[in-house]
């Protein structure tokens, strides 16, 4: 058994075991990412991952390409503009719904 020692940023981490290979099973400590709540190895991420200045928190590699084009999204942030979006569209349908129709017989 190899033990890593040190993993940096695992404070509050989740473990896993995968048991796919049952004569050696993959063991990694994880996070999941600040911007898009993907699972993040941290094994693999201090080889190739991404940090997000502003939550303090790891990012997935595909979150860390789009955080130096478009800043800190957290997830919490995504998801409300995803319900302002859902509430605004039931919106306008209520308000098409309620319109007289053009085209009579």
């Amino acid at each position: 058994m190899t033990f890593h020692i040190g993993t940096p940023h695992t404070r509050g981490a989740g473990y896993m075991i995968n048991g796919v290979n049952l004569t050696r099973p993959y063991e990694a400590d994880v996070q999941v990412c600040a911007h898009c709540q993907a699972v993040v190895l941290m094994q693999e991420w201090v080889k190739k991952g991404a940090w997000c200045q502003k939550e303090m928190k790891p990012l997935c590699l595909a979150c860390g390409k789009r955080a130096l084009t478009f800043g800190c999204e957290p997830f919490l942030k995504q998801l409300e503009a995803f319900t302002r979006a859902q509430i605004k569209h039931a919106q306008f349908l209520e308000t098409v719904a309620a319109m007289p129709p053009l085209f009579t017989k």
